[in-house]
């Protein structure tokens, strides 16, 4: 799946209300996604910055993320992902 495709699976979740596993999402361009990441507590996640690049932690409050960030999306058991 794209980083579009998977912002439009699962539950919406607030910032505020995040749980590890959480999808987190981002934009450069308007409200386009293009940059997914998982988030895994204490206001971090984890992603690949670009490809071939090394798998990262990273922070939601730094000023980049909180720039580009759109939205977090929360997958379930029940959520089919076809």
């Amino acid at each position: 799946r794209t980083s579009s495709e998977m912002a439009k699976v699962g539950m919406p979740v607030n910032k505020s209300d995040l749980q590890p596993g959480d999808l987190v999402f981002f934009s450069r361009f308007g409200r386009r996604v293009g940059h997914v990441g998982m988030y895994i507590g204490n206001d971090k996640f984890i992603h690949a910055p670009s490809t071939g690049k090394k798998i990262q932690i990273a922070n939601l409050n730094k000023p980049y993320y909180v720039k580009h960030y759109v939205g977090a999306r929360r997958i379930s058991e029940r959520t089919q992902m076809h």
